[in-house]
């Protein structure tokens, strides 16, 4: 299974985050936007609003994962029921921190032939989707899967390799995974909400994407 948290569209839109713990359970529902000019971050940065947020006493649920289905439904219930009264809208799908499942941080190299001679997109989606199954072994979700650079047979160094020569693309990927079995039992009861996850998304990365900079990230 493999799941993506990236938010792809610039345009404003609702986003909603459930953080499943141990002690307790919080959903926050934010609307975003471009972010302004004066931001010193990517192309990719956005602005977040925040609309409405609650937290519960986590019931049903150890170190991030279920033990009581029905607790813990009753617990996501009804921190998502408060947040949405707060911010006037109804949620359709989340996006989950995880915390459970063994999480595991893992870096290795997958490469390609380049039939045509020049990196197309099919070619990067054939490279990173091999790296994914690759990290899936052993009955493991990915959550992560992110390229840290490329390789045009003997080239390294390369950030964006569409469109170059070479006859062999590689990428070193760094991963995270979590135990498939837990994410599992994780959505179904995201699901028994009558929610969908929009993606799952490791608790350690993202605190850490809250506090650092993009110089210091590089």
């Amino acid at each position: 299974m493999t799941y993506s948290s990236t938010i792809r569209s610039k345009r404003q839109r609702i986003v909603t985050v459930l953080d499943i713990g141990t002690s307790k359970v919080c959903c926050l529902i934010g609307k975003t936007s471009a972010a302004p000019d004066w931001f010193e971050g990517d192309g990719d940065a956005v602005h977040f609003e925040v609309l409405g947020f609650d937290h519960t006493r986590a019931d049903g649920l150890k170190s991030g994962m279920v033990t009581h289905l029905d607790s813990a439904e009753q617990c996501i219930r009804a921190a998502v029921d408060a947040a949405e009264r707060m911010a006037g809208v109804v949620v359709e799908d989340v996006h989950v921190s995880v915390t459970a499942g063994r999480l595991k941080s893992e870096s290795f190299s997958a490469s390609v032939a380049l039939q045509s001679g020049a990196v197309r997109e099919d070619d990067v989606h054939r490279l990173l989707a091999g790296g994914r199954q690759y990290a899936a072994r052993d009955k493991r979700t990915v959550l992560h899967a992110l390229p840290t650079g490329y390789r045009l047979d003997e080239n390294g160094g390369i950030s964006e390799p569409h469109g170059m020569c070479g006859e062999r693309l590689s990428v070193d990927l760094h991963t995270v995974t979590a135990d498939d079995v837990a994410m599992r039992n994780l959505i179904l009861c995201v699901e028994r909400c009558h929610l969908g996850v929009a993606g799952l998304v490791a608790a350690p990365y993202s605190s850490a994407l809250s506090v650092v900079t993009p110089d210091e990230a590089k």
